[in-house]
Parts: C-alpha cells; structure tokens; sequence
C-alpha cells in the first residue's frame, strides 16, 4: 500500500466526517491530507507516528492533527494476536477550516481557537478531565446529525481551545510528503515496528530504501531530527515503558522484550532518555495509581 495524499470524502447531508472506523489493523499507510482530524483511540493499542513523533497509542487517546501533517497509526502485533473478535477502532472528525464559511475563525469569539489550530500543526495529545469530556460528547453524538452533530464538534473544539490539559507531539512542522517520499517512510516504519524486538541495522533500512548508507543516514536525519539508531532506541524504550506499566514482567525480560541485547545497555538507555531506573518508574507510576484510586 502507498502512503498517499489522502482525498477524503465527506458524506451525505454534512460538511466532516464524524465516523466510527473499524479495521483489522489500521491499515491505512502513512499519509497526509488536508482536513485537520480529530482522533479517539476507541479499541486496540499499538504504535503512532505523527510527524517526527512516535509512541504508544491505547484505547482513550485523544488527538488533534493538523491539516496535511503526516501521520500513521499501526496496530500492535501483540493486540492483533490476542484480540481476534476484537478488532482496533477509532472515532474520527475531519473537517476543513472552510467547511464553516469563509470568515468564520476569523471572529474575535474564535481567537483560542485559531490559535489551537496552529499548534495542531505539530499534532495535540490531550489527557486528564478534559480528555474524558470529549470522549464522552464524542460517543454520545456519533449517531446524530443536523445542528447537534454541528454543535458537538463546536463544543468539542471549544474544549481543546480552553484547556491545558495536552502536549504537542512532533518536534518540527511537518506538512506535504510526495509519493515517494512517503513510500521510504512507511517502509522504514514498517520495519521498526515489525522488528523492534530483534536486531536492526542501518544497512537493512538503507536496503529498503535502495539508498546507500550514508545518504540513508542524511534522508532519515532530516525527516526526523533523529538518527536511525537514536530514532530506534525511542522506540524500544517507548515499549518498555508500556510493559512496566501495563505487566508483571521481570525488568531482564522487559529488556530483552523491548530489543535491548543486555540488562546494563538498557538501564543506561532508560536513565539517560526516561530520567531514571526502570523499577524506579514502575513504582512510581504504581504510585498515583494508587493515589488517583484513594
């Protein structure tokens, strides 16, 4: 499959797409298009890429992303295995700016707003109440249509304007890929998330992209701000954070799960990016949960 410019089409009687999808694996590739979406997680866990960002994704996610910024969401083997009646899901809005009128931001009511829509170009993660909210406005007002479906998107985007409660996710601005370009991406993306757990080397990506070592080197660097070992060290460590806390796994088999090859290798990796020891983290993530449950 290719990672293409996406052409999205709207349904009957709406202006945006305000849709449940359910899908094997989230098949579609890494791509772009013009609308700015809105995404809730609502089933499955696995993998997401928007712009230079990537990191687990879980049922409840709550996204904003901004028009024509390059994004992948790939569900994790591990769900796919296990869950075989359960398939990954998501709520999605897509809509234009210009799907409201011409001079509708434009309003002084709407500032927070045009000013959320500029952040949103490095995509928007929230959390906390506010992610609860929109969950809820989102699942209560799938089916409706006219003025409520209208109002509910409103409402929803009036919320994300107002709060404090997310984090922007890509690094750098990211907007339009070619064909081409995109193709090389989702076959290195491909590759790390498939392979993540066993050895992988530059050659191999290089490979895949029919590019020489080095030049693979500088194309990958400035797609991501990253070098592809840094960029594959993110990835491991991203997954060992989910199984510390998420399993009762050992901290050696945790190591040897998320693709380190040595105990000391991944506790020198985890202090250096993750800001301390493994079993440190664990404890203190178990720590407000007990917090948030008392």
């Amino acid at each position: 499959m290719k990672p293409i410019f996406q052409k999205l089409p709207h349904t009957r009687g709406s202006s945006f797409i305000f849709e449940r999808y359910v899908s094997p694996r989230f098949e579609t590739p890494w791509h772009y298009h013009e609308e700015l979406e809105i995404v809730l997680c609502d089933g499955g866990f696995g993998k997401k890429v928007v712009g230079n960002h990537t990191s687990e994704y879980q049922e409840g996610d709550l996204l904003l992303l901004g028009g024509n910024l390059p994004h992948l969401f790939q569900a994790d083997d591990y769900f796919y295995r296990d869950n075989h009646e359960q398939k990954p899901a998501a709520i999605v809005l897509q809509f234009r700016m210009e799907s409201f009128g011409q001079l509708f931001f434009d309003m002084v009511e709407m500032e927070k707003v045009r000013m959320l829509f500029q952040r949103a170009h490095l995509g928007i993660e929230f959390f906390g109440e506010v992610k609860v909210r929109i969950r809820d406005i989102l699942k209560e007002n799938i089916h409706e249509s006219g003025m409520k479906r209208l109002t509910s998107l409103l409402t929803v985007l009036s919320l994300m304007s107002e709060t404090s409660e997310y984090q922007t996710l890509s690094e750098i601005g990211m907007l339009g890929v070619s064909v081409k370009d995109s193709e090389r991406m989702h076959t290195v993306f491909d590759l790390i998330f498939k392979n993540f757990r066993d050895q992988i080397t530059v050659e191999q990506a290089a490979s895949l992209t029919n590019l020489s070592k080095p030049a693979f080197c500088r194309y990958f660097k400035a797609r991501t701000q990253k070098t592809f070992v840094d960029y594959l060290t993110n990835v491991r460590l991203e997954h060992s954070c989910k199984l510390l806390r998420e399993t009762d796994l050992s901290i050696l088999e945790i190591c040897f799960e998320s693709g380190f090859n040595n105990l000391s290798n991944f506790n020198r990796q985890f202090r250096k990016r993750i800001g301390c020891q493994p079993n440190v983290f664990r404890k203190g993530f178990r720590w407000k949960e007990i917090q948030s449950e008392s």
